[in-house]
């Protein structure tokens, strides 16, 4: 007895150090904000392309939100609330990307007469408008009619051998019911 406990108290310690050392936190990547959009890695724009592209951004990233939003009504119109769950969802982190968006457009702004930090705003402005676009399309996904499920399409269900009509007689042959063996005061 006092060599099991000499070995398990060492045993547990070990174990509850090696499950500390196992849930340790990965570290965290790197953010998409700083890594560069790939047109904007591919081609050198100038300041007035970069001013015309961004506002073209702004002007997909406003039809994405009244997308959105559109979305919502409908969802709300139908009284469908997991629609409306998963759409309201969608727009919350589209509104988040759409802020994030405004604040790189803002930094571009500001960036242009600097080149190397003109293109990296660029990017930003760009990264932010791609991720608000597949908010959108997530959104739309949500509000689509439901995909058939593979396993509905694939049911290869067969009836058993027996038949299940009533009136086409007994499947397992003829039998008789005994009476109940209590008398009943109703006869």
């Amino acid at each position: 007895m006092k060599r099991l406990k000499k070995t398990a108290i060492p045993a547990t310690l070990a174990m509850i150090l090696a499950g500390q050392l196992y849930a340790q936190p990965a570290p965290s990547p790197a953010p998409a904000e700083s890594t560069p959009a790939p047109t904007a890695s591919r081609t050198k724009l100038t300041a007035p392309e970069m001013a015309r592209q961004s506002s073209e951004l702004e002007t997909r990233v406003r039809v994405d939100t009244q997308r959105v939003q559109q979305l919502q009504a409908a969802a709300r119109k139908e009284k469908d609330v997991i629609k409306l769950s998963c759409v309201n969802d969608k727009f919350v982190r589209l509104k988040a990307e759409a802020n994030i968006f405004d604040a790189a457009r803002r930094d571009l702004a500001g960036n242009l007469s600097l080149e190397a930090e003109a293109t990296k705003s660029f990017g930003a402005v760009t990264a932010a408008a791609d991720r608000v676009g597949k908010a959108r399309e997530e959104a739309e996904a949500c509000a689509g009619q439901p995909e058939l499920i593979a396993s509905e399409s694939l049911n290869d269900f067969t009836s058993p051998d027996f038949p299940d009509d009533p009136t086409n007689g007994l499947p397992f042959g003829t039998f008789e019911v005994e009476p109940p063996g209590y008398a009943s005061p109703y006869k």
